[in-house]
């Protein structure tokens, strides 16, 4: 597997706590429906304890006590905790909480969930294997984990091209992880592999990523521009480029994966 680093070293906790007010403003990922194809691979179900990893605004916990008995979010970043919490206290949800941790560092007891979930968040972790390695260990026997995360391309060199454009975009990407290393990655923590599913490509405007994520230096629009002009509807892993009437138009399709603790 390639190893990739943040650039300049900034973590997820630095970048998203700088986005924060973007994203409760431009939330253009709150819409329940993309939150479904996971919710129906989870199945969090009456009297389970879930913990949802790098939980972020908090849908997805929100969404899930629904159900669940409990739910815990974890995530590195206060700023979006805090907007996690508003989010509950709004819905007035009682059996939902957050915590402040590292998704390598969980602070729980040894098979003290049924159900981890972990979405969009697992090509920001320099260490997956570890993060593995703790989400298999607060599982209960047989518990599941679910995730649902952007994949990399098969080829390397339009791998390369990718990683190329997510670390303009987003400073503390680390790597969009193919497919057969997820799996692999998983099946040496000790899961099973049960069910994977491609959901429907979503659609955004470049103007609207570079908005949300605050890229205002002329010098990587500039780069991140040429790079989708010479890549236009190139396959780059779940990912590509279109013009639509002349605008940059980004789509992007995710892997969701449900395995089970052996």
């Amino acid at each position: 597997m390639d190893h990739f680093q943040a650039k300049d070293g900034e973590t997820a906790r630095d970048v998203f706590g700088r986005r924060v007010e973007r994203y409760a403003a431009l939330d253009v990922f709150s819409d329940e429906k993309y939150y479904r194809p996971l919710l129906e691979m989870a199945r969090p179900a009456s009297g389970e304890r879930v913990l949802d990893v790098a939980a972020g605004t908090g849908l997805l916990a929100s969404l899930m006590a629904r159900d669940a008995a409990e739910v815990v979010g974890t995530d590195v970043t206060p700023e979006m905790l805090s907007l996690a919490r508003d989010r509950i206290r709004k819905t007035g949800q009682t059996n939902v909480s957050f915590i402040e941790a590292d998704a390598a560092a969980p602070p729980f007891d040894k098979g003290f969930f049924d159900l981890v979930t972990c979405r969009t968040a697992f090509h920001h972790f320099p260490e997956p294997v570890k993060v593995l390695g703790e989400i298999y260990s607060v599982l209960r026997e047989a518990g599941r984990f679910v995730m649902e995360d952007v994949y990399g391309p098969d080829d390397d060199a339009l791998r390369a091209t990718r990683e190329s454009f997510e670390r303009l975009v987003d400073p503390s990407h680390v790597l969009a992880y193919r497919p057969s290393e997820l799996e692999a990655m998983l099946s040496a923590a000790g899961f099973s592999v049960e069910l994977e599913r491609k959901p429907s490509a979503r659609d955004f405007s470049l103007d609207l990523i570079l908005r949300l994520d605050r890229v205002e230096d002329p010098e990587d629009r500039a780069a991140i521009v040429a790079i989708l002009d010479s890549n236009l509807d190139t396959d780059l892993g779940g990912f590509s480029a279109s013009r639509v009437d002349g605008e940059l138009v980004l789509r992007w399709r995710t892997i969701i994966i449900a395995a089970v603790k052996n």
